[in-house]
């Protein structure tokens, strides 16, 4: 079954002009200014009955031009938040603010972002403001929204993959969890989770403490393939979780990574930090 038609085909009525993925999330982006404020509703009734995430945002043609958001927003937003960036992925008509602050940038259960969203009909996102200047934190934040487009264009084709036999009825299946390493040990953290339709590698780090090729997990077992890899996963931005991922990409790997935006952040510090240890022992580094 088509997901996308499902859910469109149950909002015919509303000015629905794209149904599209981003990863595992459904986004739907409407030209009706009055359904992007109060279609609430109907799209929790299709979530509650299809169970899965759908977020509705307003179409480019309807969007308020970007130089009024900034001002809108420091309008809404009490001075004490903060504000130090505002930055707009305009692909997805969403607008990021960074703030040292960012609890009062969200309100009491949402309701600033509420305003910011009904007055401007972007979507806001609130990220927290570093609290030590980084060039390098800023740089991979702005690498983000620099190619929003095909970033956009990127998730859809890995949410393509996960529906591409979605069923809503439950159907009999099997798991199968096969360690790379940290089993029984303190390093090179690494899992291969397998399923009937997907491959997915949960961390990928390093044995710190190790030599030679204990160092790393194990990568030479049938059950690894890494052109047939769907996605990886990161649980936290640790070495022992983190450190080979850049390899991974080295060895070929073009697919999707997961990880919270405060562990995306730190893990490439870290990552920056592991070529540098690299070289101060005059060793060559592995990426």
């Amino acid at each position: 079954m088509d997901i996308l038609k499902n859910i469109t085909e149950r909002l015919r009525s509303e000015q629905i002009t794209d149904a599209t993925f981003e990863g595992a999330n459904i986004v739907l982006y409407t030209n009706d200014a009055n359904f992007f404020k109060t279609g609430e509703g109907k799209i929790k009734e299709i979530v509650n009955e299809i169970k899965k995430r759908i977020e509705l945002r307003a179409d480019q043609k309807i969007l308020m031009p970007q130089e009024q958001v900034d001002k809108k927003i420091r309008e809404i937003v009490p001075t004490d938040a903060d504000i130090t960036n505002i930055l707009f992925d305009f692909h997805r008509s969403i607008v990021i603010i960074e703030s040292k602050r960012p609890g009062l940038v969200i309100g009491k259960q949402g309701s600033i972002l509420e305003d910011i969203k009904k007055e401007t009909l972007w979507t806001p996102q609130v990220q927290r403001s570093p609290a030590i200047k980084s060039q390098i934190t800023e740089n991979v934040r702005s690498v983000l929204y620099a190619n929003n487009n095909y970033r956009r264009k990127f998730l859809n084709e890995v949410g393509k993959k996960i529906y591409q036999e979605w069923n809503p009825e439950k159907t009999n299946g099997w798991v199968r969890l096969t360690f790379l390493g940290g089993a029984r040990q303190v390093g090179r953290s690494s899992m291969i989770l397998q399923t009937p339709t997907s491959r997915v590698l949960i961390d990928c780090g390093v044995d710190v403490a190790s030599q030679g090729i204990d160092k790393f997990p194990v990568f030479t077992i049938p059950e690894f393939d890494i052109s047939q890899l769907d996605a990886v996963i990161i649980s936290h931005a640790h070495l022992d979780h983190v450190g080979l991922l850049p390899y991974l990409y080295k060895m070929g790997y073009k697919g999707p990574v997961y990880m919270t935006t405060p562990t995306r952040d730190i893990a490439a510090l870290l990552a920056l930090d592991f070529i540098g240890v690299a070289y101060k022992q005059a060793e060559a580094p592995i990426f």
